[in-house]
């Protein structure tokens, strides 16, 4: 089998975790001028994705019981 052709599998975090960093990419992008802007802007988006992303999965796990 050709490597490209096996499917790609990530645990939840990981998706969350590569959906965080490419969505705080793209808002530092467009909504700041200067490279430091955008570099603050994306470590704040992306520690606030992760962050309330595992909040919110442990939120559910508490409810689901």
């Amino acid at each position: 089998m050709h490597l490209l052709a096996q499917p790609l599998v990530l645990s939840h975090f990981q998706a969350l975790a590569l959906f965080a960093f490419f969505t705080s990419a793209v808002f530092a992008v467009i909504s700041h001028r200067t490279w430091r802007e955008r570099a603050k802007e994306f470590l704040w988006t992306f520690l606030l994705f992760v962050v309330v992303g595992v909040g919110l999965g442990w939120v559910m796990y508490l409810f689901s019981r």
